[in-house]
């Protein structure tokens, strides 16, 4: 159960790094959209409860700066 979430945020992150390159040719927003996605792509791969936690809080707040910084090419 936890791999098919894990899958689905994954397409979800994929989906809106797509959007985003679509959206704008802002290089900087391209490679903050690619990185989020690498880290939300590792989420599965980490080898402890604690780390996994501080990943999370991580890639939760840098989508957010995201988002942020996306809506201004709106």
């Amino acid at each position: 159960m936890v791999r098919v979430r894990a899958y689905d945020l994954r397409s979800n992150a994929q989906e809106a790094l797509f959007r985003v390159q679509m959206l704008t040719d802002d290089d900087a927003l391209s490679e903050a959209a690619e990185a989020v996605l690498a880290d939300v792509t590792a989420l599965p791969k980490t080898d402890s409860r604690p780390e996994l936690d501080q990943r999370r809080v991580k890639t939760r707040d840098d989508i957010s700066r995201l988002v942020r910084a996306s809506k201004r090419h709106l």
